[in-house]
């Protein structure tokens, strides 16, 4: 979601303007693409090769040393959108942050292990726990963007709660002025009621997805929860725009 939409809520009292830009709130907040990162898999593919090709103590161990630093550079990257941003609440920053040290700190000692293992058949079990063990990019990568998209998408009632008090007192002057404010009522029952179907469903998305953990991730069908999240988000947004222009719309019957 863009500054654009939430400074556009309110522009006094006197002079209402709702500037929201079509397409301004993001569904899926968060870091961009990152070497590394989920589009970076290729970054191993020398290694992942060598150890396809001749499965080596030697090249299982290039593997894993490369699969895992591509991830903890990931970790990294989330771990700075989350202390950078502005609308995550404390409690789901916190939450965030620990699960993230918690992954680099159990990734950096599984690549000790790694290094130091000198038989093939454990190191391949220390390799599947790379992913299995972390889902770094299944599950925390989304968590945090949609973390933040659920929590920025709350941030916007009170902003249409203070504009819905403003609407509704010049719907009351210009009803005491003998106007017509049927339709002015109607759209501004129209945006309230979107505003609460958008945060109907971006209030439980947070808690849903930080239940999800590595351990759990299958078992509590963690790849349906963060699909629902995603067409609940959406679904939210486009219940902001709606809103957005039910806004406009009082101003217009009122004009």
């Amino acid at each position: 979601m863009s500054s654009r939409l939430r400074h556009g809520l309110l522009a006094g009292a006197a002079a209402i303007a709702l500037a929201v830009a079509t397409g301004s709130i993001a569904v899926s907040a968060g870091p961009a693409p990152v070497t590394g990162g989920p589009a970076g898999a290729d970054l191993c593919s020398t290694q992942a090769s060598a150890a396809r090709t001749g499965a080596t103590v030697a090249s299982l161990r290039g593997f894993g040393d490369c699969e895992v630093g591509r991830r903890l550079t990931t970790l990294r990257q989330l771990s700075t959108v989350v202390a950078e941003s502005k609308v995550l609440t404390t409690a789901d920053a916190k939450h965030l942050s620990a699960e993230i040290t918690g992954a680099v700190n159990g990734l950096s000692n599984l690549r000790g292990v790694i290094d130091g293992q000198t038989k093939i058949a454990p190191l391949k079990v220390n390799l599947v726990q790379i992913v299995t063990g972390y889902r770094v990019y299944v599950l925390v990568g989304p968590q945090v963007r949609l973390t933040i998209a659920a929590d920025d998408e709350l941030a916007l009632k009170p902003d249409f709660d203070r504009l819905s008090t403003i609407l509704a007192a010049r719907i009351s002057a210009a009803s005491a002025k003998g106007k017509d404010v049927a339709a002015a009522q109607a759209a501004l029952d129209a945006m309230n009621a979107a505003v609460a179907g958008a945060v109907h469903l971006a209030t439980p998305v947070p808690a849903k997805l930080l239940a999800l953990t590595p351990a759990n991730y299958v078992s509590a069908g963690g790849a349906t929860v963060i699909r629902n999240a995603r067409i609940a988000l959406g679904s939210a947004r486009d219940r902001y725009k709606a809103a957005a222009q039910d806004g406009r719309n009082v101003l217009t019957d009122l004009s």
